[in-house]
């Protein structure tokens, strides 16, 4: 029968009680958590069910040893007995744990132990960025410049490191409740480009279909950074408009819309925050481009271009129709400086990458 651990500690980082006890019978647990329990259960106590998604379930579970926190995830019982998912499982623990990143949500260890295929990552303290915005809609434009130049800058490392992580979306961003930090989760189907850059595979739509890129939506064979920054657009364009770009009923419409249909700008839909920060709006009109040619060749060159906050009052003046030709990378708008280090600043955020 299986044993399931009472043990408290009053010490560790949280005061959380276990969901389960020893008084539940072990048939009434669903079966991940049953497995955790079987398997794992003299090194972790699982606390609650954090979420779930298509091919994992995720616990909050108390390290018993290190007393610390550490989020389980866990293969579902429908994909445990297949190879073609646990090997995903492994390539994505793998990946990850190859990342090093402080906006990288780090792995500390993956195992097999029957049907169980599980990762131990850090558990961050906080929540996601995706119930965040359904908490508040919008968040203001300096807290969303902050989250996307941190992001930018951890997408930057993962794809000089080969990875291309093909499903950025507010889900998969989890925000540190202490510090405010996004760190980004969930590499389950990113790409590794030095392995196997074109495998067929690739062409498959993997993602989520609101936040893909043109050539994702189209199943290019050849996927690289840049289609995380394109997803990276469309997260900037929620943040701060509380809507995404394009909304179909099926996956065909809303792929055809992110191949072929023009946005609604943030300069007409969010006019004020073009007022309070031009350069954000412009370099995520950039990120929107359906030309990936036209778009920020690496995610560092993005958050050079938005990395300051807008104090001097000068930057309002910039016009709408500036902004706009900025963020699509045409070099023939300029914005009158008042300073000449800041309009050096200018040309180095706007040069061609």
């Amino acid at each position: 029968m299986t044993t399931v651990i009472n043990f408290v500690d009053p010490y560790a980082d949280t005061q959380e009680l276990p969901v389960w006890n020893g008084e539940q019978a072990a048939s009434s647990m669903p079966w991940e958590r049953e497995q955790i329990a079987t398997h794992l259960g003299t090194q972790y106590q699982i606390v609650r069910e954090l979420g779930r998604g298509g091919m994992g379930i995720v616990f909050l579970a108390r390290d018993i040893a290190l007393h610390r926190l550490v989020a389980i995830k866990v293969l579902r019982q429908e994909f445990a007995t297949s190879e073609d998912h646990r090997e995903r499982f492994r390539r994505e623990a793998r990946m990850t744990a190859r990342l090093s990143h402080a906006n990288i949500v780090p792995v500390h260890t993956f195992g097999e132990a029957g049907e169980l295929v599980y990762i131990v990552m850090k558990y961050v303290h906080g929540e996601s960025l995706g119930e965040r915005l359904r908490a508040q809609r919008v968040l203001p434009t300096e807290d969303a410049r902050r989250i996307l130049h941190e992001l930018a800058l951890a997408l930057d490392y993962a794809h000089r490191e080969g990875v291309v992580h093909r499903d950025l979306k507010a889900e998969n961003i989890l925000l540190d409740r202490s510090t405010g930090r996004p760190m980004l989760t969930d590499f389950g189907v990113a790409l590794q480009r030095s392995l196997d850059p074109v495998r067929a595979e690739a062409s498959r739509a993997f993602g989520t279909p609101h936040y893909m890129s043109p050539e994702q939506a189209a199943g290019e064979l050849d996927i690289d950074g840049r289609s995380d920054l394109y997803s990276l657009g469309v997260l900037g364009y929620y943040m701060l408009t509380g809507e995404l770009p394009f909304d179909a009923p099926s996956f065909e419409a809303l792929a055809a819309k992110h191949i072929a249909e023009a946005h609604r700008t943030l300069a007409e839909v969010v006019p004020q925050a073009l007022k309070e920060h031009p350069l954000l709006i412009a370099a995520l009109e950039r990120c929107l481009d359906k030309d990936r040619d036209q778009r920020w060749r690496h995610g560092g060159d993005f958050a050079t271009a938005i990395g300051q906050p807008v104090r001097r009052r000068w930057l309002r003046r910039v016009t709408a129709g500036n902004a706009a030709a900025l963020g699509a990378g045409m070099l023939g708008a300029k914005i009158i400086g008042e300073l000449a280090m800041l309009a050096a600043a200018l040309r180095a955020a706007f040069r061609w990458s």
